[in-house]
C-alpha cells in the first residue's frame, strides 16, 4: 500500500482536500453508520486535519481541535477510515501522529462507546458514563498525553 499523509490547518487545505475529508466523513458517519447530523459544525476552521491518501483518495482521517473550541483541552474527533482500509493501522497512525504533535498537552474526546478499549490503549481514561450523542452511545475520555 503506497500512501501519503497530509497534515494541515484548515486555512491551508485545498478545495479538493476539503471535499475529500467531507466525502469520507459522509461515507463513514452518514451512509455507513446512519448518523443524521450536521457535519459542518464550524469546528473544522479551528482544527488541524490529518489525512492518509492512497491513489489520490483519502482513506483515513481525523481532526485535532484546538483548545477552547470543543473542550478546554485539545480534542480529537471525526476519526474515520474507509471500510475497505480498516484493520491496517491507519487510524492508529494518525492518532499517534496527532498525539505526538501536542505531546504533554491533555486531550479530551467524545468517543463512540464501542471504541473505549481502543482509546484506552493510548492512555485515555473514561471521564463519564455512556451518553447519547448524534444517536450513538459515547463516553467522554481524557488523556494527559505524557
Amino acid at each position: 500500500m503506497s500512501t501519503r499523509i497530509v497534515k494541515k490547518d484548515f486555512k491551508d487545505l485545498t478545495h479538493q482536500e476539503v471535499y475529500d475529508m467531507l466525502d469520507l466523513r459522509l461515507e463513514v458517519f452518514v451512509t455507513e453508520q446512519k448518523i443524521i447530523y450536521t457535519d459542518t459544525d464550524y469546528i473544522d476552521q479551528h482544527s488541524i486535519h490529518y489525512m492518509i491518501y492512497e491513489r489520490n483518495r483519502v482513506v483515513s482521517y481525523l481532526r485535532l481541535i484546538k483548545p477552547g473550541f470543543k473542550y478546554q483541552e485539545y480534542s480529537i474527533g471525526r476519526v474515520a477510515t474507509k471500510k475497505t482500509y480498516r484493520n491496517k493501522g491507519l487510524s492508529t497512525q494518525l492518532l499517534k501522529m496527532a498525539m505526538d504533535d501536542i505531546k504533554g498537552q491533555p486531550i479530551r474526546i467524545s468517543a463512540q462507546a464501542y471504541l473505549k478499549t481502543y482509546y484506552e490503549k493510548f492512555g485515555f481514561k473514561s471521564m463519564s458514563e455512556p451518553y447519547i450523542e448524534e444517536g450513538i452511545s459515547h463516553v467522554e475520555m481524557l488523556s494527559l498525553n505524557i
